[in-house]
C-alpha cells in the first residue's frame, strides 16, 4: 500500500513539473515568437505544429486552474512598500476633510460669540450636520463616478470642492450664502474624497488592514489638533474671512499631490464599485455592522460637538479650557485609532470595536456625566477621541470581514447611506435635549446635559451589543471569546 501511495505521489508530481514545464515553455514561445526569424522545414513551411501543441497544453492548464494566469494580478497583497504611501495620503486626505469639519465648532462659536450671522446654536449645528450628510450620502453616485470614469477624477473634483468650499464660506455675507458654502460644496467635496479613497487601503493590506486604517484614519485627528489651534488664532488676527480663505487655500495645497500619489489595485483583487446594492441592508452578516455603524455615528457626533459647550456653558470652565479640551480630544484620536487598529489585527477585528465601545459608553456614563473639573474632562476628551472615533478606522477592516475585498466598495456605499441619518441630526439632536432639559425640565449647569450625555452613552453600548450579529454570523455560533 505505502509502495502504491509514494508511486502515485511521485506521478502526480511529474505530470505536475512536466505541466508547469509546458506552461512556462509556451510563455517562452508566446513572448519570443515575434522577435526572432521564423523556423522553417526543409520544404520552407513554418514549424507551427510544436508551437500550437505548446500552447493548446498552456490553454488547458489555464482553464483547470485559471489562478495561474493571473498569479501577477491575484496574489498575496504587499502588506507594505508603496502601501504606505497610500495610507500617508489617505491621512492627509483626512485632515483636510473630517478634520477641518471638526474645527467647525471652533467657528459657530465664534459666530454665537459675535453674532455674526444672527442664528441660534441650534442653527449652527444643522451646518456642521449637513456637510458630513451630504459627504455620506454621495455613496452611489461617487461610486457610479468611479466605474465610468475611474477613481482619480472624483478625487479631484472632491478637492476642488473642498478648497471653494471653504473659500467661499469665507467671502458669504449672509447666512443662505453661508449653508450652501460650508454646508453643500465642502460637503460634496468631502463626499468625493471619503467615499472613492476610503476602500484603497485595502488594495494593498490584509494581515495588518487594521493598524495600516487606523494610522490613515488618524489623520481625522491630526487635522482637527492642528486648524483647532490655527482658527482660533487666525480668527483673533484676521477675521472670519481671511481665516476661510487660508485653511481653503491650505487644503488645495495638500490635498492635490495627496491624490495624485494615489493609486488603486482594484484589478489585482477584483474589486466592483456598484452604486446602489440594497441588498447589503438585509445581508444577514452586514446589517448587523449597519446597525451599529448608524448608532455609534450619532453619538460620536452629540460627543465632538456637545463636550467644549459643557464644559464652558455648564462647568464655567473658559473658552481656552474648553478649546483645551478639544485638543486633548483631537490628540487622543491620533493615538487611539493607530492603536486599536493594532488590537483589531491582534484581537480580532469585531472583538476590539465591541470593547472599544463599551469602554466609550461606561467613560460616558460615569467620567462625562459625573466630572465638574477641567482635568476629569480632559481625562474624557482623551478617552473620547481615542475609543468613540473608532468606527472610522473600523468600518473598512469590519466591512472587508464580512462582505470581502471584492464586493467592499459597493458594500461601503450602503455604508455611507446609513450614514447620512445620524450625521445630520447628531449634533442638533444633542442640542435639543440640552435646550428639553433647560426649558421643559427647568434644569440648569451640568444637570441640563444630563439626559443627553446618558443618551450618548446608552448608543455606545447599544452599538457594541448589536456588534455580537456580526460576530455570530463571521464564526458560526455565540462564542463571546473566539478571536473573530
Amino acid at each position: 500500500m505505502t509502495e502504491t501511495a509514494n508511486g502515485t505521489a511521485g506521478l502526480e508530481r511529474v505530470l505536475s513539473e512536466h505541466s508547469l514545464h509546458s506552461l512556462r515553455s509556451a510563455r517562452t514561445v508566446r513572448s519570443t515568437r515575434s522577435n526572432r526569424p521564423t523556423e522553417t522545414q526543409a520544404d520552407g513551411s513554418p514549424l507551427k505544429r510544436q508551437a500550437s501543441a505548446i500552447e493548446d497544453t498552456a490553454a488547458a492548464m489555464a482553464a483547470v486552474d485559471p489562478g495561474i494566469e493571473e498569479e501577477k494580478e491575484v496574489g498575496e497583497l504587499p502588506n507594505g512598500g508603496y502601501g504606505w504611501v497610500i495610507v500617508a495620503c489617505i491621512l492627509v486626505l483626512n485632515a483636510c476633510t473630517w478634520g477641518v469639519n471638526t474645527t467647525y465648532g471652533v467657528f459657530s462659536s465664534y459666530f454665537l460669540q459675535h453674532n455674526y450671522y444672527g442664528g441660534s446654536q441650534l442653527d449652527y449645528s444643522w451646518v456642521g450636520g449637513l456637510s458630513a450628510a451630504i459627504a455620506v450620502l454621495q455613496g452611489p453616485f461617487a461610486n457610479w463616478m468611479v466605474r465610468r470614469f475611474g477613481f482619480k477624477l472624483p478625487l479631484y473634483i472632491g478637492a476642488v470642492c473642498v478648497g471653494l468650499g471653504q473659500c467661499m464660506a469665507g467671502v458669504a455675507t449672509t447666512f443662505a450664502g453661508f449653508i450652501v458654502c460650508q454646508g453643500v460644496v465642502f460637503g460634496i467635496g468631502m463626499g468625493f474624497i471619503l467615499v472613492p479613497s476610503q476602500p484603497l487601503i485595502a488594495h494593498w493590506f490584509d494581515r495588518r488592514l487594521s493598524l495600516a486604517q487606523g494610522i490613515g484614519q488618524a489623520g481625522s485627528g491630526v487635522g482637527a489638533l492642528i486648524f483647532s489651534n490655527t482658527t482660533p488664532l487666525l480668527l483673533h488676527k484676521l477675521g472670519v474671512k481671511w481665516t476661510y480663505v487660508i485653511t481653503g487655500s491650505i487644503c488645495i495645497v495638500l490635498l492635490f499631490p495627496a491624490v495624485f500619489l494615489l493609486k488603486g489595485r482594484h484589478k489585482a483583487v477584483q474589486a466592483r464599485s456598484a452604486p446602489l446594492e440594497l441588498k447589503w441592508f438585509i445581508h444577514p452578516g452586514y446589517r448587523w455592522i449597519l446597525l451599529w455603524a448608524f448608532l455609534t455615528m450619532m453619538g460620536y457626533f452629540i460627543t465632538i460637538y456637545t463636550l467644549p459647550s459643557f464644559c464652558t456653558n455648564a462647568l464655567g470652565l473658559s473658552q481656552k479650557q474648553g478649546g483645551a479640551v478639544q485638543s486633548i480630544l483631537a490628540a487622543g484620536q491620533i493615538v487611539g485609532r493607530p492603536f486599536w487598529g493594532y488590537l483589531l489585527d491582534r484581537g480580532g477585528r469585531v472583538n476590539m470595536v465591541v470593547v472599544s465601545y463599551i469602554i466609550a459608553g461606561v467613560t460616558t456614563l460615569t467620567i462625562w456625566m459625573l466630572g465638574r473639573s477641567f482635568g476629569l474632562m480632559a481625562l474624557y476628551g482623551f478617552l473620547a477621541g481615542a475609543t468613540n472615533g473608532t468606527i472610522h478606522s473600523a468600518a473598512t477592516p469590519l466591512s472587508a470581514s464580512v462582505v470581502g475585498i471584492k464586493h467592499l466598495a459597493s458594500a461601503l456605499a450602503m455604508y455611507w447611506l446609513t450614514l447620512g441619518l445620524p450625521n445630520l441630526v447628531g449634533q442638533p439632536f444633542g442640542i435639543m435635549l440640552v435646550d428639553y432639559s433647560r426649558n421643559k425640565l427647568g434644569r440648569t449647569g451640568p444637570a441640563a446635559y444630563t439626559i443627553s450625555i446618558g443618551f450618548c452613552g446608552g448608543l455606545y453600548l447599544a452599538g457594541a451589543v448589536l456588534l455580537l450579529g456580526a460576530k455570530r454570523y463571521l464564526q458560526g455560533n455565540w462564542k463571546v471569546f473566539k478571536r473573530t
